[in-house]
Order: C-alpha cells, then sequence, then structure tokens
C-alpha cells in the first residue's frame, strides 16, 4: 500500500506544476475522486494503526489532503471518518461472520 501512495505523491508532483490541486487554484474531478477516498487512511489508521500519510515521506499529498479537507465542497462530499470507521466495523464484523458460517 505504501507504494502506491508514493506512487500517488509522484504523480501529484509531476502533475501538479507547483499548483494546490489537480485542476489547479480549484478542486476538479480528479481532486474530487482522490480527496474522497482520502478519508480511509484515517479510518485505516484508527482501524488498524498504519499510518499512510506522513509529511516527511509524502508532504505533497499530506498537504493536500488537509487543503482539500478544508475546503467547502470537502466538508459538503466527504463523509465523517467516525461514521466511516464505524461502517467500516460493521462490514468487517459481517465478513467474518459469513467466514465462520461456511
Amino acid at each position: 500500500m505504501l507504494a502506491m501512495v508514493e506512487q500517488l505523491e509522484a504523480a501529484l508532483a509531476q502533475c501538479s506544476n507547483g499548483k494546490p490541486f489537480f485542476a489547479g487554484d480549484s478542486v476538479g474531478f480528479l481532486d474530487l475522486v482522490v480527496g474522497c477516498n482520502l478519508l480511509w487512511f484515517e479510518g485505516l489508521r484508527r482501524l488498524f494503526g498504519v499510518t499512510f500519510l506522513v509529511a516527511g515521506k509524502t508532504p505533497l499529498l499530506a498537504n493536500r489532503a488537509e487543503r482539500f479537507g478544508a475546503t467547502e465542497v470537502a466538508r459538503e462530499l466527504v463523509p465523517d471518518t467516525d461514521r466511516a470507521v464505524e461502517f467500516a466495523k460493521k462490514l468487517m464484523a459481517s465478513l467474518g461472520s459469513a467466514l465462520v458460517a461456511s
């Protein structure tokens, strides 16, 4: 997973041209796609203690996540991380029960 995050960091460096978002100075489609999935990095940290966005290793992505989270569109579209973690716990419990039953 860390290799994927490093590839995303490299793509961000190559495509952003120093702009705050993939689309330039404002949030665009790719920013929404990536940004709306960033909550799962925090969710994985809370669930399993695994950290993927580290300012020392992926500074562009860590800053981008913070900047995206502060936008109005993110506040409107991105689910609350606490709710996402609770959903993941229920899903894992359900899948665990299904595996035990089979």
